[in-house]
């Protein structure tokens, strides 16, 4: 059975049954807070994934990255001259007449260079190494003397 309208205007019944008094619907908060902690670690996950993403992008180009290298051995008599290649192989020329040049290209992560030159007079010859990078000497070093050796090798990338 339902309750009649109060009447307009007028005092209410006192006999009357008083409407039901309804409070608002509560809303419920948990699914906003599992919402927020969902998009949180979404957000999280995203950010880590580009982070990574743009450290392996770095990673990459300066693997492929590439550095040309000047092997340069300067002064009197000959000499035996141990370098390495592209490839960190070693490579060899004995009883080389002097100057002598070499150009490698390096590539990798690690871009590394070394050049070694042993004199091979018995009178005293003299020997300069030198690892050039982009036109500038990086490293240098001189054997003075019988079967003396100069070592130049280092960082070129």
């Amino acid at each position: 059975m339902s309750t009649p309208p109060p009447p307009a205007g007028g005092t209410p019944n006192p006999y009357q049954q008083p409407y039901p008094y309804q409070p608002p619907k509560k809303r419920k908060i948990w699914p906003w807070i599992v919402g927020g902690i969902i998009l949180l670690f979404v957000a999280v996950i995203g950010g880590c994934f580009a982070i990574v993403g743009s450290a392996v992008d770095s990673v990459d180009k300066e693997s492929k990255r590439e550095v040309t290298v000047v092997y340069r051995v300067t002064g009197t008599g000959s000499t035996s001259i141990t370098w390495t290649d592209k490839d960190f192989n070693m490579a060899q020329d004995t009883n080389a007449s002097l100057p002598w040049e070499k150009t490698v290209v390096v590539t990798g992560f690690a871009k590394h260079a070394s050049l070694s030159v042993t004199n091979d007079e018995p009178d005293g010859a003299t020997s300069k190494c030198e690892i050039v990078v982009d036109g500038q000497v990086k490293y240098t070093q001189t054997a003075n003397g019988p079967f003396a050796t100069a070592s130049c090798s280092g960082s070129v990338g």
